[in-house]
């Protein structure tokens, strides 16, 4: 990482819990990534929000850390690529795009789309690149948790994407009580967005950011909260009990639940109203900070598209390809242009959240 620049204004890094409440979660602008609550001992979850269980006035770790706070994305930008990204980077600083699979028929058979993201932690694990993964699991139920995984039978069993809002920042903590100091994460951009802010930052707020060693974000253009999605579309619309889902996807417009071996889809759109609120005001389709970009959009049905962007995740990539734990193919023009433009209907919804927000008194400290 780049010599790091001073992050903020020491007045905006005295604001507390209040603030936080205040700014961010009562205006609806949580993405409820978990950093406050698994960094603040006096912050724990109550009905998928933040909530503080002790009171401090002169504790502001929760403020700093939020990436809805305050975000300075040039800044970080350049802690972590040397340079801010340009107008012509749709999609963010990176120095290769692929298409890939795992190579390994367990990956492939547990995994969403290629298995890319099982793979590389997989690999990053035994060759010692990290200690452990925090990844995130779920219930008979589908209700999402944060596990550390320490081996790749773990990593395997958590593979698949949830679709549902999880405080997955929590699990780098927990990490970090047990003791593991080469921590690998996988989440969403607005979690990638928290834990390289939180690396950003300067004294006091060291904790053991240093043990955060590789950051693999997931193509996202918005998630769901559970209780809406699964009573609203998954049992109010098709009948189906959480425990009989075995699989979600998002494909070509439309949003699928497969359950004995049926397929139940609706378009994307009428997916609307059960989307997280604070997914609104996030700009990131491609997870533009992290070491290592996956998702499965401008790839074929089975493949991932995989956008490695820094040292560390280009040298993790090549040496699981030079291993033979993944496969590669290129990506067509048709492929990129799809992801781009998602990318740009991203953006273009966080100007619109924005300015509707702006509009009603709750101003937005993003700087793109």
């Amino acid at each position: 990482m780049a010599a790091k620049e001073k992050y903020r204004e020491p007045t905006y890094l005295e604001y507390g819990f209040g603030e936080l409440e205040h700014d961010v979660i009562k205006k609806e602008l949580c993405c409820y990534c978990g950093t406050c609550i698994a960094f603040c001992p006096k912050i724990d979850k109550k009905e998928n929000r933040p909530e503080l269980i002790e009171y401090d006035p002169l504790c502001g770790l929760c403020y700093a850390y939020c990436p809805r706070s305050f975000l300075d994305m040039p800044l970080i930008e350049k802690n972590v690529f040397g340079r801010s990204r340009s107008e012509d980077e749709p999609l963010g600083i990176y120095d290769k795009v692929v298409s890939a699979r795992s190579s390994g028929s367990d990956i492939l058979g547990s995994a969403q789309d290629g298995g890319v993201v099982t793979a590389l932690l997989a690999r990053a694990l035994e060759t010692g690149v990290i200690d452990c993964a925090v990844v995130t699991g779920r219930d008979e139920n589908w209700r999402t948790v944060s596990k550390v995984a320490t081996t790749v039978e773990e990593i395997v069993a958590c593979a698949g994407t949830k679709y549902t809002i999880n405080p997955s920042v929590e699990g780098v903590q927990t990490a970090m009580d047990q003791g593991y100091k080469k921590i690998g994460f996988t989440g969403t951009p607005c979690q990638i967005q928290a834990l390289r802010k939180v690396q950003s930052l300067e004294e006091p707020y060291q904790f053991g950011q240093e043990k955060i060693a590789l950051l693999i974000g997931l193509f996202c253009m918005e998630n769901f909260e559970y209780e809406s999605l699964f009573q609203g579309l998954v049992k109010g619309t098709f009948g189906i009990e959480p425990e009989k889902v075995e699989r979600f996807e998002i494909q070509k417009g439309m949003f699928r639940v497969l359950s004995g071996g049926d397929v139940h889809e609706v378009p994307l759109d009428d997916t609307k109203d059960y989307v997280w609120k604070g997914c609104g005001p996030c700009f990131d389709f491609t997870a533009e900070l992290a070491d290592v970009s996956v998702g499965s959009v401008g790839s074929k049905n089975g493949w991932s598209t995989v956008l490695t962007r820094t040292k560390q995740g280009s040298t993790l990539y090549e040496d699981a390809l030079k291993s033979g734990a993944l496969e590669e193919d290129g990506v067509t023009k048709k492929g990129m242009a799809l992801v781009e433009r998602l990318a740009k209907e991203k953006e273009d919804r966080f100007r619109t959240t924005v300015s509707d927000l702006a509009m009603r008194g709750v101003p937005v400290e993003i700087k793109r």
